[in-house]
């Protein structure tokens, strides 16, 4: 059996050592299953504390200890106590002891380049993130023969891997509604193991970013899951642990999962014949276009003419917003020169502010702002020609429908984390790179002339109402 993250079984688990790091008397603790306890002195209490210095501005040098044993005036010294430190390791314990009694009900763990079939737990609190594990379902089934591949997920994350062909198999869809572990850990973990989605066969329980808490693993486990793999805060229960590369996308780091399993030349080997596998994919349903196409006519669209759609909304505390009336200058020049007819996406809480944009404008518009499920947005922007955009969740959602656009990007957030980076449909602007964001910070350094000149070249390069480069 081939060793991962900690090894399985046998011979090999005699090289698994546990650490447990209780920093009292000075002492460090280690046990070791092929050995015993060897005291090492704590790193806490290797180096003195120093000394105030004197009158003379020099450290005084310390002198032996006196013996106070008998000396009335003496204090004892107040020992101190670590009940932060000290119930994290034995938490750390406790997972690793966990650990190795789930190794011993399991002692036969296949080779992780063996496994076929996959469990996605998708449990995250940000709309883009739960995007940004979609091409990892593509590049499964790509580097995999005869991969299967099935999801537990709630909230958003279920909608956004509805209809995914990659999660069917023979027709049946391999979708799994759960609740989420992150408040109810044994009614989600019960919801999984009911489902069963691969009968009796052995399959890899799949943590992707944004699924690192240690309920979401935890709900595996209590699951019967006995093989996980990826991105946790409980290492000691992992298969192979993944530590987030920041100078990695999103989506790469995801796909980091299948190097793990063992897969990583045959990914290689696809992401150079097709580049667009590391591109997120929601797949609306004929009901959610249906549902579009109605929405766009009540609100008066032709879609025989151009559309534009614009999300110009997002979290004020993230500090992404660009001005109001840049949005307007550029909406008056689409529609003069392009006869384009523009929608506002947003959400319910978003349609004060996106009425008061759409009252400064000289000609109609039209917005679906909280009208609309996450496909059935999807499916509005798989309609359009273009879109205007801040780095918000609703970008997400255009980038997988293959929506040329133009992203306001702010300047203190990386951009390779979530940004669609050479990609032909996408113009990133980004003109100023700062490591945090004033507590005032707009984007004004993204100028409405520049925001124009992209779109026009957008427009030529995609011309409107033709759709040819969305496959």
């Amino acid at each position: 059996m081939r060793s991962a993250h900690y090894a399985w079984g046998g011979r090999s688990h005699a090289f698994l050592r546990l650490r447990v790091d209780l920093p009292m008397v000075g002492k460090r603790i280690w046990f070791a299953t092929n050995g015993s306890a060897q005291p090492k002195a704590s790193a806490r209490n290797e180096v003195a504390a120093p000394r105030a210095a004197g009158p003379s501005g020099r450290t005084p040098v310390l002198s032996p200890p006196k013996n106070t044993a008998h000396d009335p005036n003496s204090r004892r010294p107040r020992r101190t106590c670590y009940p932060e430190a000290i119930a994290n390791a034995l938490k750390s314990a406790a997972l690793i002891n966990l650990g190795i009694f789930e190794r011993l009900l399991h002692p036969r763990q296949p080779d992780l380049a063996d496994i076929t079939n996959f469990l996605l737990l998708q449990y995250p609190l940000a709309l883009g993130t739960a995007i940004h594990a979609t091409p990892l379902i593509a590049a499964i089934h790509a580097t995999i023969p005869g991969a299967r591949v099935a999801a537990a997920a709630s909230g958003f994350a279920l909608e956004i891997l509805r209809n995914n062909p990659g999660l069917q198999d023979q027709g049946i869809a391999r979708l799994i509604p759960t609740p989420t572990p992150l408040r109810e850990l044994l009614p989600a973990a019960n919801a999984i193991r009911r489902a069963n989605p691969f009968g009796r066969e052995r399959y890899a329980v799949l943590l992707t970013t944004g699924n690192e808490r240690s309920r979401v693993i935890l709900s595996a486990l209590l699951a019967g899951a006995p093989t996980r793999v990826g991105y946790t805060l409980l290492p000691e229960l992992a298969a192979a642990h993944l530590h987030f590369d920041p100078r990695l996308s999103q989506i790469a780091n995801n796909l980091r999962i299948l190097e793990a399993l063992g897969h990583g030349p045959a990914l290689l080997d696809q992401l150079q014949s097709n580049p667009n596998l590391i591109e997120p994919q929601v797949f609306p349903s004929p009901d959610d276009t249906a549902t579009a196409h109605q929405l766009l006519r009540e609100q008066g669209i032709d879609e025989s003419k151009p559309i534009a759609v614009f999300i110009t909304q997002t979290s004020p505390t993230q500090r992404k917003s660009w001005r109001e009336d840049r949005f307007r200058a550029v909406a008056e020049t689409l529609h003069r020169t392009h006869k384009m007819q523009i929608v506002f996406a947003g959400t319910a809480a978003e349609s004060p502010a996106i009425e008061a944009l759409r009252s400064g404008l000289t000609f109609p518009t039209a917005t679906v702002a909280g009208q609309t499920s996450l496909l059935e947005l999807s499916a509005i922007l798989g309609l359009a020609d273009i879109a205007l955009t801040l780095d918000t969740g609703p970008m997400h959602l255009a980038r997988a429908m293959r929506l040329p656009m133009v992203i306001i990007a702010p300047a203190w957030s990386p951009a390779v984390e979530w940004l669609p980076l050479n990609n032909p449909r996408a113009r990133i602007l980004k003109n100023l790179d700062l490591p945090t964001a004033p507590d005032d910070y707009l984007i004004d350094e993204v100028t409405v002339p520049e925001v124009e000149q992209h779109l026009n070249e957008l427009l030529t390069l995609y011309p409107p109402r033709t759709f040819t480069h969305r496959t």
